[in-house]
């Protein structure tokens, strides 16, 4: 036991509780089963759930990019807060990244969940901004559509703008049948921007592009195959990438701290949509 829960991996058998779970924290309607699926089928994750009487009551998933790991899905059922359960999640998380070695942990925050990351050492370095469609559009010819040949240009091209390598999560997305990727250039080394339109997660990203006018590209053409109500999310710091969305009907939603623990990441001026793994 660790205060009120016991901290555990994620087991199949989880899914249907912790996407309630996820629904009840983040006050969305949103299927979350698929999400909690693909951890079980990635490597470069670990997973960890709090458990109160037999039941799931939250969890948190750490992302090993390598240098770095990035926290995604940390949530807490509204009905069992106040008891200590999302400090024991990030005790666990945090063991696991010292262990590991990373030089940084990042996350992204709401007003709710900044307090708890900044008590175990979290520093906000700038924000992620959510933004969502407002209306429909898009041009699925405006960049060339994903092919298997393109698969290693896709993850060089990500690595080299990200920082880290994330393989493991963006494989996962160009494999998964409901997903709709695209490219500009082709090739084993020659892309320079892919972007992926998630149909199941009504999320537009990752985008990554060498200058605005092909970042435009790729989302002309994702954006074709996603619903009137899909979500973009981008860091602060990418100035060009805001102009492009609000001329698209995009709006901003929200805006979220982006918390560093540890080594702050380098610039990432070819980063024009975060894959936004949800946060608390």
């Amino acid at each position: 036991m660790t205060g009120t829960a016991r901290i555990r991996s994620m087991r199949a058998s989880d899914i249907p509780e912790l996407a309630g779970v996820l629904a009840r924290a983040y006050q969305s309607d949103q299927n979350f089963e698929w999400r909690l699926g693909s951890y079980l089928r990635m490597h470069a994750v670990a997973t960890f759930v709090a458990e109160c009487d037999g039941k799931p009551a939250g969890m948190v998933v750490g992302n090993d990019y390598g240098p770095s790991a990035y926290v995604s899905q940390m949530a807490v059922d509204p009905a069992l807060q106040r008891r200590k359960i999302g400090s024991a999640l990030m005790d666990a998380l945090i063991a696991w990244c010292d262990a590991r070695g990373f030089a940084g942990i990042e996350l992204d925050a709401t007003p709710s969940g900044a307090p708890l990351y900044a008590r175990h050492g979290f520093v906000a370095v700038d924000e992620t901004l959510l933004y969502t469609a407002t209306r429909a559009g898009g041009d699925a010819r405006a960049a060339r559509r994903y092919v298997a040949a393109d698969r290693e240009g896709v993850l060089a091209a990500d690595a080299d703008a990200f920082g880290a390598d994330r393989s493991d999560v963006i494989r996962l997305l160009l494999d998964e049948p409901q997903n709709a990727a695209f490219v500009i250039g082709g090739g084993r080394r020659n892309v320079s921007g892919y972007a992926v339109a998630q149909r199941n997660t009504g999320l537009l990203g990752p985008v990554i592009a060498p200058a605005p006018d092909a970042a435009a590209q790729l989302i002309d053409a994702a954006r074709a195959h996603l619903s009137i109500t899909h979500r973009i999310a981008f860091p602060s710091g990418n100035a060009a990438a805001g102009p492009i969305l609000t001329a698209r009907g995009y709006r901003c939603q929200r805006a979220l701290a982006h918390m560093v623990r540890g080594a702050r990441p380098a610039a990432q001026p070819a980063l024009y949509a975060r894959i936004n793994l949800r946060q608390g």
